[in-house]
Parts: C-alpha cells; sequence; structure tokens
C-alpha cells in the first residue's frame, strides 16, 4: 500500500477476496447450523457484506451480536388466548372433492382435543362441527358427544326454569332471577352457534321476551348490555346504541360496553358521536389490543 503497484494491487484484491470468502464460509455455515437459513444465499451475502466493507464488517457484526445478546430481556409470563389458539387453523384442510375437513395425523392428538372439551365458545363449537367430516372415528365421535352434550345441558336448564317460571307464584326478586337466567341461557344457545341460523333465530326471540320480562320488574345494567348486543346482531343499530347508554349509566363497566357501543355508532355512521364516545374514555379500552385495533381504526 506504501509503493502502489498493479501488481501489489492485484495481489491484495485476491488476498482481500481469499480473507472474505474463508469468513463468509464460516459464517453461512453457522447460520445454516443455527438458524436454518439456505448456505448458498448466506454465503452470497456473507461474501458481498465482507469483500466491500472489509473490517467494518466484522466489527459490525460483533457489535450486533453483543447487542442482542444484552438487550435480550425474558419475555413476561402471560395468560393463554383461547380466542386465539382456537382460531388458528394450521390443521385444517380441504379435500380434493371440496368437503371440508380437519384431520388429525397422530392418536395422540386426540388428547388434546379432548382438553378442548372444556370450553363453551363459539370457535370452540365450530372447531368441533368441522370434526364431525374427520376421518378420525374417535376424533368424529368426541366431538359429536361434545356437541350433542353441551346443546342438551343448555336445553334442560332452559326447560327447567320455564317450568319452574310457570307453575310456581314466585316473588318479584326470585321472578327477576329466572327470567334474567332465561335470557342469557337462551343467548347462549344461539350466540354459540349450536343449530342453524333460522332455527336459532328462536332462542334469540326468546332470549328479549326474558330479557323485556326482567327489566319489567328491576332496571339491571347487564340486560341492557345483552339487549344491545342482540339488537347490534339484528341490525337495530340506533336501539343497540340506546341500550349500551343505558348500561354505562347504571354503572356497567365502560371496558366491557365501549366496542360494542362504538361499534354501533359506526353502523349508524354517527362519527362525530362516535369520536366524542371514544375522547370521553380515552385508555379504558386499551387493555384489550384488539379492542384497541378496531378503535383506532374506526377513528
Amino acid at each position: 500500500m506504501k509503493y502502489p503497484t498493479v501488481f501489489g494491487f492485484i495481489t491484495y484484491l485476491f488476498s482481500h477476496f481469499i480473507a472474505s470468502l474463508l469468513l463468509a464460509t464460516m459464517v453461512a455455515g453457522i447460520l445454516k447450523i443455527f438458524y436454518k437459513y439456505p448456505y448458498r444465499h448466506a454465503l452470497i451475502l456473507s461474501f458481498s457484506i465482507f469483500f466491500f466493507l472489509g473490517p467494518f464488517a466484522v466489527l459490525f457484526g460483533v457489535i450486533v451480536f453483543i447487542y442482542t445478546k444484552i438487550s435480550k430481556a425474558p419475555l413476561p409470563i402471560k395468560e393463554v388466548n383461547y380466542e386465539l389458539v382456537f382460531s388458528a387453523r394450521i390443521l385444517s384442510e380441504k379435500r380434493r372433492l371440496g368437503e371440508g375437513s380437519l384431520r388429525f395425523a397422530k392418536v395422540k392428538d386426540l388428547e388434546r382435543v379432548v382438553y378442548f372439551t372444556k370450553f363453551y365458545h363459539p370457535l370452540t363449537v365450530r372447531f368441533f362441527k368441522e370434526l364431525l367430516f374427520s376421518d378420525n372415528d374417535e376424533l368424529r365421535l368426541l366431538a359429536n358427544s361434545y356437541l350433542k352434550n353441551a346443546e342438551k345441558y343448555l336445553q334442560e336448564l332452559i326447560y327447567e326454569l320455564e317450568r319452574i317460571l310457570e307453575s310456581q307464584d314466585l316473588g318479584k326478586d326470585v321472578k327477576f332471577f329466572v327470567c334474567r337466567a332465561l335470557a342469557f341461557l337462551n343467548w347462549d344457545v344461539y350466540y354459540l352457534g349450536f343449530m342453524e341460523e333460522q332455527i336459532a333465530k328462536k332462542y334469540l326471540d326468546n332470549a328479549k321476551e326474558y330479557v323485556i320480562k326482567a327489566l319489567e320488574i328491576k332496571e339491571d345494567p347487564s340486560l341492557y348490555m345483552l339487549m344491545g348486543r342482540m339488537e347490534l346482531i339484528s341490525g337495530v343499530y340506533r336501539k343497540a346504541y340506546e341500550h349500551f347508554k343505558r348500561a354505562l349509566d347504571l354503572g356497567m363497566e365502560p371496558v366491557k360496553v365501549l366496542p360494542y357501543l362504538l361499534e354501533a355508532l359506526y353502523k349508524l355512521r354517527d362519527f362525530k358521536e362516535l369520536k366524542q364516545v371514544s375522547e370521553k374514555y380515552r385508555g379504558t379500552y386499551s387493555v384489550n389490543p384488539k379492542r384497541m385495533a378496531l378503535i383506532s381504526a374506526w377513528v
């Protein structure tokens, strides 16, 4: 470098090429072993960086490595989001003839499916409905048993409470409790999705009737909340908004009501009121990332 010549420059370039290639070979091997990165791509990328940046590339790599090790903090333990687990459809596939099916490759997967029988949620019900088309006989029988038992349990509770409501002279407090319970049970049958839409609508109508009967006895924020959700599903957005507003006025936790109230305002295209409500309760709904994302998109 002190006495530059053509031969010296060629020698320097060749030596730099060999050094860059050796370093790139080692780095590409490490990336392949630890990170499963394609060797050819890693080799080309590493060689390009080392050849054109020289010693600076090595220094930069060391700094990045040390920084990632130092800054890496243990993640906090969080409660499992079962909605996210149930919504994952990694195991689902479709038959070539167009039929929907959900298969499990190993018998041990039956144990995992049994765990889901502990939960009652629309996504869980949908999950087991899809299992009815599984090629695995055990999974198909388990799904059928789950769906029948869950639906039977709710219908038996409804029948018993209706019998109590009709056959006895109840006081106002007991009658209110029974009507309230019947409202939520009928809503559960509809919301969980055990039946087809046309049949399930009967349970939705029954839930509305029992909410009205219960509210005639005593006002309850949870019943206004329930009625609001049913009106929201039915497309009666103005009434839904009024019910959600009343639930808030009676002391219902804003974090439970706001997502549905804002949705009703959005459907009504009342963006002025939507913005005012969101500003009034700013931060209340931030505890739920999903709700926060929806509200951010609306506002």
